[in-house]
């Protein structure tokens, strides 16, 4: 064997002692950088109440909403009130003769009278025009002591609603002030168009705060219970089924759960774990069943 040929061969051996070398301490870092404990968030399970709840979108409606149209025809030469105006049932609209007494024996045919107590709420005409009996209309004048609200019910909650449903109803006008009403009643049917069915809900409205027009969201409040367990909802996590991580002992303990209401960012756990139990509740997507940890609580 000459001399070039044993000097390859060292440097071979040298290479694989070097790569063996290289070798076992990329996987003594690796094992190590395992072993490393994950820094999770852990909580206990709050107790409280929840409710389950089916928001939904309306307009409000006055209670009565009348359209007026006049029994006589004319050119209007008169008109005694404006948009805005509270008007008793029998005060005068308006007329088609400027001037009008109503000791005149035409009084009753050329004014047009307010069929209902309530707001003006929109005029329809000006002096000049043309009216003609039983088609145009004039002004329209709401109720609003009780206003009311409509919304579609899904086809799928409706089982869940019923009359005297509690609900819970937010004005865009006042969104600090939510209203309380119950469902007033649900019609019957199902429309095949829309898969939903209208519930009306009354509102009581003394001050006559709310007006017709104003935008509401509706919740529903189909259940409530109490004394539940609620996690967050993002300490939840799902595949075959929904399940949670334990901090028990340094390590990362998988708890299979059953869930049932959600509301607000929180979910009601039904089984799988109790109050005592610290639930990982930040650092749960990145550790699996018996990862260390070390654990933090989270305030």
């Amino acid at each position: 064997m000459n001399k070039r040929k044993i000097f390859w061969i060292a440097v071979a051996l040298v290479l694989l002692l070097i790569g063996f070398r290289v070798i076992n301490r990329v996987r003594s870092y690796t094992a190590k950088v395992k072993e490393r404990p994950v820094a999770v968030a852990v909580k206990p399970p709050l107790v409280g109440s929840i409710e389950k709840r089916l928001t939904l979108t309306g307009d409000i409606k006055g209670f009565s909403e009348i359209s007026v149209k006049p029994t006589n025809s004319g050119r209007i030469e008169e008109i005694y009130v404006r948009e805005g105006d509270l008007v008793g049932r029998g005060d005068k609209l308006m007329s088609y003769v400027a001037g009008i007494s109503e000791t005149d024996e035409m009084f009753e045919d050329v004014v047009t009278f307010a069929p209902i107590s309530g707001y003006v709420g929109m005029q329809n005409i000006k002096i000049g025009d043309q009216a003609t009996a039983g088609l145009t209309s004039v002004f329209n004048i709401y109720t609003i002591d009780k206003v009311k609200i409509y919304v579609d019910v899904p086809e799928k909650d409706y089982s869940m609603v019923k009359r005297g449903t509690p609900v819970r109803i937010t004005l865009d006008a006042y969104p600090e002030a939510p209203v309380s009403a119950s469902v007033s009643n649900l019609r019957p049917v199902i429309d095949p168009n829309s898969r939903t069915a209208q519930a009306e809900i009354e509102i009581s409205n003394p001050s006559h705060r709310i007006r017709p027009g104003m935008f509401a969201r509706v919740d529903l409040i189909l259940g409530k219970r109490s004394s539940a367990l609620l996690l967050p909802s993002d300490s939840i996590l799902s595949g075959t089924d929904k399940y949670v991580y334990l901090a028990e002992g340094g390590k990362a303990v998988k708890r299979p759960v059953k869930t049932g209401y959600e509301d607000s960012g929180l979910v009601e756990i039904l089984s799988g774990i109790s109050s005592s139990d610290k639930v990982i509740v930040s650092g749960q997507r990145v550790v699996k069943e018996g990862s260390a940890i070390i654990e933090a609580s989270d305030d």
